[in-house]
């Protein structure tokens, strides 16, 4: 699938951003569209203009964020010399509203789980859990080291019928095959409050298999080439998703469901998730 829009990644200069970079550059080029890198330079609050700040502060700034950009930008075209076009931009403003901002206006937004220096607000948890709870478009988090693992050849896509979690798993298709990957779909199975003795207890869980593998059928059916799996589990969203990270090139979720995914962007979850997982992780909005 061509995005119709840009690829936005945030960088502060951090290895984690530069990561991130990384897997922006190679996700524009799957998609045939361009790359924007984002620097943050975060405006001088009130509390510290008591403090006198000196007077070049912000050329200091624009200096340090000209410096990180250009390094971004020899990292994306060292690691896809075939994207389009790869642009910089520097913004005045905390790095959550400038990349939130700008999300608004691509297809993919990509973000480091931490980062480095006050100026650009250091693209930490914070900053990573507003883009991938309040971006409107698909959003990626790079944890530190993840893109050093070895590719496992797997996509593993959180599913649980609701169209949040359908439309991630339109992305997890598109990834897949321009990934040459394979497919896992998975779906929780949770059990609480049910009567085990009740017939209906008996009955819900084939239901939810036989459902999953209607739908791993049919995408195999519109891709044939596509290796796709189905998996129903009866543990936490997060330790599903977590564990299913260890061996996923990429994780895909959408950004709230009415099933087992329930809530997974909601607090503690959510930082769990963001902080615990092994591999790139998508959030997808509905």
């Amino acid at each position: 699938m061509q995005f119709a829009k840009p690829v936005a990644v945030g960088v502060d200069g951090s290895a984690v951003s530069m990561d991130a970079v990384r897997w922006a550059a190679h996700a524009a080029a799957l998609h045939d569209t361009d790359l924007d890198i984002i620097y943050a330079v975060e405006g001088v609050s009130a509390p510290m203009v008591e403090y006198s700040v000196p007077a070049n502060y912000f050329d200091r700034a624009g200096a340090i964020a000209e410096t990180v950009l250009a390094e971004a930008r020899a990292v994306a075209e060292s690691e896809k010399p075939d994207t389009p076009q790869v642009r910089t931009h520097i913004k005045q403003d905390s790095a959550r509203k400038a990349l939130l901002t700008w999300s608004e206006d691509s297809s993919l937004i990509v973000v480091g789980a931490s980062g480095s220096g006050r100026v650009s607000s250091a693209l930490l948890g914070s900053v990573a859990s507003a883009v991938m709870t309040h971006a409107p478009c698909p959003a990626v988090v790079i944890r530190d080291q993840v893109l050093e693992r070895p590719d496992t050849g797997l996509i593993t896509v959180g599913i649980d019928g609701s169209p949040s979690s359908l439309r991630a798993l339109e992305f997890a298709v598109d990834e897949a095959v321009l990934r040459s990957a394979a497919l896992d779909l998975v779906s929780i199975w949770d059990s609480t409050g049910f009567d085990y003795t009740d017939t209906g207890y008996a009955a819900a869980r084939p239901e939810i298999e036989r459902r999953l593998g209607e739908k791993a059928e049919e995408i195999h059916a519109q891709h044939p080439d596509l290796v796709v799996g189905a998996d129903v589990l009866e543990e936490s969203p997060v330790d599903v998703l977590t564990k299913a990270s260890a061996v996923s090139d990429l994780v895909v979720v959408g950004s709230r469901g009415h099933g087992g995914f329930t809530g997974l962007l909601l607090g503690s979850t959510s930082q769990k998730l963001l902080y615990h997982t092994q591999s790139p992780l998508m959030i997808v909005r509905d």
